[in-house]
């Protein structure tokens, strides 16, 4: 008796996947209003987010330097509580990929590892930025009713 072989599908690289080259922009632009909706999909299906009601409202949460670099990355980052690992059901194909939903995570796990150090620095700048504007406000103000 002969066994038939089957064949792996044939699978492109996992950086060249739709959703990891959007969560990749994201990332490395800093910018969650660069998100697609298939990776907002993922990320509340499969990462541990909540919905926030939409896609807006998601990008509305984690716009802010300092939530898109205290909350948003940490998802994906194995030193931190918010961090969302693997789970048995993620051992499951992702679309007609090639690639199960728990590679898909652990790319961007990679993703944010490389990043996750310069973006906490931009968003101390971010928010120092937004300080120092918020005082020469009120310094105007101040200054004014003298």
């Amino acid at each position: 008796m002969q066994m038939a072989l089957v064949k792996a599908p044939d699978r492109k690289p996992i950086g060249n996947l739709l959703v990891v080259r959007n969560f990749r922009q994201v990332i490395e632009a800093r910018d969650i209003s660069l998100m697609k909706r298939e990776l907002y999909q993922f990320l509340n299906l499969y990462c541990g987010f909540i919905a926030h009601y939409d896609i807006n409202g998601f990008k509305a949460v984690y716009s802010p330097a300092k939530h898109f670099a205290e909350v948003f990355i940490r998802h994906f980052d194995r030193e931190h509580k918010y961090f969302n690992g693997a789970y048995p059901c993620h051992e499951e194909p992702y679309k007609e990929t090639g690639y199960t939903k728990a590679e898909i995570k652990r790319e961007f796990c990679r993703i944010v590892d490389l990043h996750k150090d310069a973006i906490g620095k931009w968003a101390e700048y971010k928010q120092r930025d937004e300080r120092y504007a918020v005082y020469l406000v009120l310094k105007k103000e101040f200054e004014q009713e003298v």
